[in-house]
């Protein structure tokens, strides 16, 4: 009798690991969709004229319209992602994906192909050994992502300063180094987001595994992991480019 339970209970511990790794490596596929959609999307928008036909015609406001688009998508979809149907929660993130395609595509033209698809690799390379990390430590690293979430809620903040200090002259000379500045504590806020959320998603995983959930909880826990790992891979390359980047 107790052979059999013990039988019983590891072929549920298994059960339970094969769905957990079900729903992290669907997390990861679509984030790779959407990273491969904003790649494209990038192209087409060089290709068609259209980012240079805005930045013509509009200047720093093209820029901040498409910034502010992408912040009240995100926002919109980590408010209520947990309570939308999935095909709607999968439509805002194709959304948001698009109009950061449209980001992905300024820097296609300030920088180099070479460099961008060198400094792309190295942030492939170093978001997937912190995704790695982040799934297999032991260590908690809760505090990890409290303290990146702090930081970047202030580097926001400083980078609105940037923005509305680009408009007056005197500042130009000092812009560079508080652009690169911004981008090194943002290359190091977003490896420890990664790690952490890499970390917090298998716990989540795990916990939907346990408690056999709806298809609806988990195709919206599947969605918001995705969304976060998307951004920090987009956040780590952006802040990467700037670093790293040669223009052209």
């Amino acid at each position: 009798m107790a052979y059999s339970q013990a039988n019983a209970y590891s072929l549920e511990l298994d059960q339970i690991q094969v769905r957990a790794t079900r729903y992290m490596s669907d997390v990861y596929i679509r984030m790779l969709l959407a990273v491969a959609a904003s790649a494209g999307i990038a192209y087409m928008s060089i290709q068609s004229g259209l980012l240079l036909w805005g930045l013509q015609n509009l200047g720093r406001w093209f820029s901040l319209a498409i910034f502010g688009t992408q912040l009240l998508t995100v926002i919109a979809f980590q408010g209520a992602v947990f309570r939308m149907k999935g095909t709607a929660a999968q439509a805002l993130f194709a959304v948001y994906a698009a109009v950061t395609g449209l980001t992905l595509g300024m820097v296609g033209l300030i920088y180099r192909l070479d460099s961008i698809v060198t400094v792309g690799l190295i942030s492939a390379c170093g978001f997937a050994g912190l995704a790695a990390y982040g799934k297999l430590t032991k260590r908690d690293l809760g505090f990890v992502g409290t303290f990146c979430i702090m930081g970047l809620t202030m580097m926001l903040v400083y980078a609105l300063g940037i923005f509305v200090a680009g408009f007056f002259p005197a500042f130009q000379a000092y812009a560079e180094g508080a652009i690169r500045f911004q981008s090194a504590i943002g290359c190091l806020l977003f490896a420890g987001l990664t790690a952490y959320e890499a970390q917090r998603l298998k716990r989540i995983a795990f916990s939907l595994a346990k408690e056999s959930s709806s298809d609806s909880e988990i195709e919206a826990y599947v969605n918001s992991g995705a969304l976060t790992m998307y951004m920090n891979f987009i956040g780590l390359f952006l802040n990467l480019m700037r670093l790293m980047g040669n223009r052209r």
